[in-house]
């Protein structure tokens, strides 16, 4: 029955842990794709800072070719 015990124990104890690195690698896995989203939304936003500068630019070179 002792040798049934820690059999049990030593298996459950395995499964935490193995539960414990699972929930560890999906967690880092959310951060990298939450990561990647920020990096997206801010090269987005850059770009659209842009526009304002690259409208004036074209203004200007039809005003001075028109």
């Amino acid at each position: 029955m002792a040798f049934l015990k820690k059999s049990l124990f030593l298996v459950l104890f395995l499964g935490l842990v193995s539960l414990s690195i699972c929930e560890e690698e999906k967690r880092e896995t959310e951060e990298e794709e939450h990561d990647q989203e920020e990096d997206d939304k801010s090269e987005e936003k850059r770009f659209l800072s842009l526009i304002p500068h690259i409208v004036s630019g074209v203004a200007s070179l039809a005003i001075h070719f028109g």
